[in-house]
Order: C-alpha cells, then structure tokens, then sequence
C-alpha cells in the first residue's frame, strides 16, 4: 500500500509564535497570489543550538579551546503560522519547477530537501539510504578516490543576486511576479526577534513551557497583537535586521532548502557534467559534497573545478572538514589533497553521520557523544526537577527516551530506534550483511545509563524508593 504525502498544509508545525495556526480553508485564501504580494509577514523567532564539540581529552581540550569556540552553533529562524502555509505551499510549487530542471538536465546529484521515493512504496529515503547508496558504489568500484566536502556557513552566504538569477532561470522569467519577489524580498531582507529576548520581555515575563496548553497539545499565543505593538512602541530595537546586506537566508522555514538547491543550479550541472565524461559519481546533501573519482589526476582536475565554481557562487569551503580516502580492494587510507593534507586517526570516510573504512559501518562516534550529552542533561534536569519538588520521578520515561526499552511501536520512537533502522537498512535493504557493526556501539548503553543514575542517587541522596534501579546494571541491551 502506498503511503500518502503530507500537503503543504499538514507540514506546518505548532510553534510558539504570535499567531496560531488555522483552518485549512483560512490557509488557502493566504496563499492566493494576490493576498501573498501584500501580505504582512512577522518577524521570524530566533534562537540558537549549541553543541559542545571538541575533545573530551584534555590534554587536547586546552590546546583546541585556545584557538576556537567549544560549540557547534546552528542559529534557527521559525515563521509564524500563516507567513509557514504561504512559504510551504510555494515549496510545492517551486519543487515542482525543480524536478523539472533536474529531470531535463539529468541530474541525481541533489538528494537533500527533497521526496526521493523508495521502492515505489510512497516512502521517501533516508540520509542512511544516501550514506548506504554511497558506500555501496565505493564497494562496488573496488578502487576510488572518494572526497567530502563542506561549503562553509552555506545559508548565511547565499548571494541575493545569485538567487534572484537563479530563480529566474528555474521559472523562465524575466522577472519574479509580485507574490514570489514579496517572499523573495522577505527572505533576503529578513527580520527577527531572539525568542529569550522576547519572553523576558516586562509584559510578557514567562519561559516557553508556560505557553503550552495541555489539552489541546499546541501553544498558545506568544501574547496578543495589543501587547506585541506596545512593545515595539518601547523598544524598536527588539526587531532586528538580517546582519548581512547582500547574502544569506533564514534557515528553519519551510522554502529555505528548496531555495539552497535552486541556488546551486549551476554547479550541479558543473561538477555532474565533470563526473559523467570519466564515470565518477556525485552527491549533494546541501552542503555536505560526496564525490567518487577513479585516478588521482581526475581528483586534481575535480578539486580545481570545485572552488572555481563555489567562486562564482561567492561560497567557500570549510578546508579543515575535508575528507579524502584512497579506497583499494576494502582497505581505506588517507589520500592527502590539495585542500588538506594534515590527516590524522583511523583510515575512514566519513558522511551522512556514517563511516566507512571498506571493512566496516559505524555510526560516527560523535553523533553517538553527542546523545549521551543530550540524554545525561536531559536525564539529570528530569530527575532533580521532581526529587525537589517531591513528585515521582518519571523512570518509565527516562527509559522510554534513553534506554533500549522505548516503545518499537511508537511512532516517533528515539535515538536506539534510529541505531535499530540503521543496523537493519545498511545489513539487509544494501545487503552489506556482518560489515554493519552499528548496534555493538549501543552495547554498553544500559550499563552507562544506570552508572550516571547511581551517581545522581549518590550525590543527591535519592532512596531507591524514589528511584528504583535494576541490581544488575550489566544486562547487555537488547536493540
């Protein structure tokens, strides 16, 4: 049975914002072309994600720290409810002009933001179906120089002319019509508030939890159109404008990869017609590159061919992410290259949050660090929250979200779900068998889990009665 796509409209998530969603009939009258061109859109919310990403070692903590930021930082621009139906139902329609490009110039290359149906089931693939892809044409070429590249800060450098052309080009028009230049114009000359700015904001004065209404399981309001304009009339400065002049988009909206591929028309075309003449093959993740060469002179010639086109596009890459492995009948070693030769570890080709070393398939080992960190901050606010004021501490939850144990059924499932679906795609779907190695990561994960809760029991003085753990902390997980 085919499974059915979500519409523009089902995409639209709840967000805590200054307007809610509505009705599908409200949503389509917005959309209307001559209701978009004067549409008056809120400023996007903004807030940032950081993740600690250096070292844990720290004799290499001191020397990375004094050099660099700690934290990986994503900075993420939301709509309101009506301004996401209006950019997610143009989507569709520049999608739609899209495929047409990609389909009259031959072009598989670009796989991200996009429905790439699998096994004609209505499924679309997976980033571990494009990471499976890929590593089974490195197997099957058994020798090949595979590189990965990544184009730095990719939305924040989108060059508004370039943009504009190339939307031009994808329409065939001269010029944008009025409601595409009024999202075109929004989303280049964007407006923002910082959400914690906002919320602290003296008639506001709460914390996001507050706003969310249990009974119908959404948010509410951020507050009312009075007090938004009372607001502003006391402090214009907490809208503020796109930092950049000439470059860079909002990246969160439901337009905002669609308009990344459009703005990468033409070095698809590139690099495609480059790897076709020699038999190589080429994959774009946004901004993450894979490409497979047969020789090292191919490799030369492509790594010429990439920054003179990223120069045309005002993009750059970030040389320190650049990975390049000489792959020889399954063994994996390091090829230095002309963008970086300072290689160091094991042999491996990293992508798609996946390695490879001809031999084996892991999960990256810092998407795996990166769970714990999560999970042990998540674990340890959950558990002091209820401890202080005295309610029972949710133990069927924190295994449900941290532990083998989630619920296989669920719909969302959590992240022993995802290592269970990698385990089973890249073993069985691509047919790499006992190379998949990707559950024995998680093997130590109930071990791991009940040392930080004995700990937390330990320093906090919790009772067993309030938190119950299993005497044998050393059962092997069952993923």
């Amino acid at each position: 049975m085919k499974k059915q796509q979500k519409n523009w409209y089902s995409k639209v998530k709840n967000r805590l914002h200054l307007d809610k969603k509505c009705n599908k009939a409200k949503a389509e009258k917005v959309v209307q072309p001559a209701n978009v061109s004067e549409h008056k859109f809120f400023p996007f919310i903004h807030f940032q994600i950081k993740q600690f990403k250096l070292s844990k070692k720290l004799e290499q903590r001191e020397n990375e720290l004094s050099v660099m930021d700690p934290y990986k930082k994503r900075d993420i621009y939301y709509a309101g409810h009506l301004d996401s139906y209006i950019y997610s139902y143009y989507n569709e329609k520049l999608l739609e002009y899209y495929e047409r490009f990609l389909q009259n110039n031959y072009l598989e290359c670009s796989i991200a933001y996009r429905h790439i149906d699998k096994n004609n089931v209505g499924t679309g693939k997976s980033n571990i179906d494009f990471a499976a892809e890929a590593f089974k044409e490195i197997k099957n070429r058994k020798e090949c120089y595979a590189i990965g590249l990544d184009i730095h800060s990719f939305f924040d450098e989108l060059d508004h002319k370039i943009l504009y052309k190339n939307l031009c080009k994808l329409t065939e028009k001269d010029k944008l019509p009025d409601d595409l230049y009024q999202i075109y114009k929004i989303l280049t000359k964007f407006h923002f508030i910082e959400l914690d700015e906002l919320l602290n904001n003296k008639y506001i004065k709460a914390n996001r939890s507050n706003f969310w209404d249990k009974e119908t399981h959404s948010f509410k309001k951020i507050c009312s159109t009075k007090i938004f304009r009372t607001i502003l009339t006391e402090n214009k400065d907490i809208i503020k404008k796109n930092p950049n002049v000439n470059k860079g988009i909002p990246q969160g909206t439901n337009l905002s990869g669609t308009l990344a591929n459009i703005y990468m028309l033409n070095f698809d075309v590139a690099i495609q017609n480059f790897v076709s003449k020699i038999n190589g093959y080429y994959r774009r993740y946004s901004d993450d590159i894979l490409i497979l060469v047969n020789t090292k002179k191919e490799l030369d010639n492509l790594l010429i061919l990439v920054e003179n086109e990223l120069n045309k596009l005002k993009l750059e890459l970030s040389k320190h992410k650049t990975v390049c492995c000489h792959f020889n009948n399954d063994n994996c070693e390091f090829e230095p290259c002309s963008l970086r030769s300072d290689y160091s570890g094991n042999a491996e080709f990293q992508y798609l949050g996946f390695t490879y070393n001809g031999k084996i398939i892991l999960v990256r080992n810092g998407t795996i660090g990166a769970f714990w960190r999560d999970a042990i901050r998540h674990i340890r606010k959950m558990v002091l929250y209820n401890y202080k004021n005295k309610t029972r501490i949710p133990i069927a939850k924190i295994y449900g979200l941290y532990s083998h144990l989630s619920n296989r059924e669920s719909k969302y499932g959590n992240f022993y779900s995802y290592i269970r679906k990698s385990q089973r795609i890249f073993e069985k779907d691509y047919q790499f068998g006992k190379e998949v190695k990707i559950k024995s990561q998680m093997s130590k994960s109930w071990e791991i889990l009940h040392k930080y809760l004995i700990k937390l029991k330990e320093k906090y003085k919790i009772s067993d009665k309030e938190l119950p753990i299993p005497k044998d902390i050393r059962e092997n997980s069952c993923l």
